[in-house]
């Protein structure tokens, strides 16, 4: 890098370093552990976005906005996504960080 340019790092850790933006940050996480999952189930199916989408019957401009975390799938949609790549979907509950509590498992 030259000496214009900044590295995303660095931007990330000077926003970050507010701790109201870095709680809607973390509060944000969950979404986007599914965007990287569906993004894993359609990279291991060798499928690029359309046919992915053509396959679990979803439009691909659905499935790019959900890959890049603007929108968040419904339940429904996940099964199908799963589904297309020959798997299921199971939701778990788990207790914040720093509180014990019992794991649940549900299984659609």
């Amino acid at each position: 890098m030259n000496s214009n340019t900044i590295s995303w790092d660095s931007i990330r850790d000077e926003v970050l370093a507010d701790s109201e933006v870095k709680a809607e940050y973390d509060a944000l996480e969950s979404e986007f552990q599914y965007a990287k999952q569906v993004i894993a189930l359609r990279k291991a199916s060798s499928l690029n976005q359309r046919d992915f989408a053509k396959l679990v019957g979803i439009k691909q401009p659905q499935l790019a906005r959900i890959e890049s975390g603007k929108q968040v799938p419904k339940i429904e949609t996940l099964a199908k996504l799963a589904r297309g790549a020959g798997y299921d979907v199971k939701i778990r509950f788990v207790a914040p960080k720093g509180k014990r509590s019992h794991q649940k498992t549900i299984s659609k």
